[in-house]
């Protein structure tokens, strides 16, 4: 699962090019440290995204891994999903920009189960609702508070963190 988040983070700085198609990357963006909260457990999360755009449509292809901090135990609660989701991109100055995503995703969970000295593994389809607000620093990077809801119908997570942009 990390192998292919990092392949997917890297694939469109070798795909892009100077061209102008129906079809091109957008942006790539790493949410390096973020915090997560659901109605039973909290905890770190990182995630990163890949933008592109066909024709007038911005998709965003995201994925994220948290898992909850406890001192002196293996028994933590974990999440990871991906997920695919439609949104648009809103200037609202020259130097701040704003973008919100919905979708669909594969949302998976492990939690601790004390009778058999194990885990459960959980998964289920949620949807996602990803938004950004951006700082342009340069031309083609920006940094901004993210904020993820990820609703299913196993745990409702929502996350908030910093992310760092590449446009393309």
């Amino acid at each position: 699962m990390k192998k292919c988040i990092v392949i997917l983070l890297v694939l469109p700085l070798l795909c892009s090019g100077q061209e102008k198609k129906d079809f091109g990357f957008n942006f790539i963006s790493l949410n390096p440290l973020s915090v997560y909260r659901s109605a039973k457990t909290g905890g770190l999360v990182i995630s990163g995204d890949i933008s592109f755009r066909f024709k007038e449509n911005v998709f965003l292809l995201s994925g994220q891994f948290g898992s909850e901090i406890v001192i002196l135990s293996d028994l933590n609660d974990s999440f990871s999903e991906v997920s695919l989701s439609w949104g648009k991109e809103f200037e609202l100055a020259d130097w701040l920009q704003t973008d919100i995503f919905i979708g669909l995703s594969y949302f998976y969970f492990k939690t601790p189960n004390f009778t058999i000295r194990g885990h459960d593994r959980n998964a289920t389809v949620g949807v996602p609702i990803t938004s950004k607000l951006k700082v342009m620093v340069s031309n083609n990077f920006s940094i901004g508070p993210q904020i993820r809801l990820s609703i299913n119908s196993l745990h409702t997570i929502m996350s908030l963190g910093l992310a760092f942009q590449l446009d393309f």
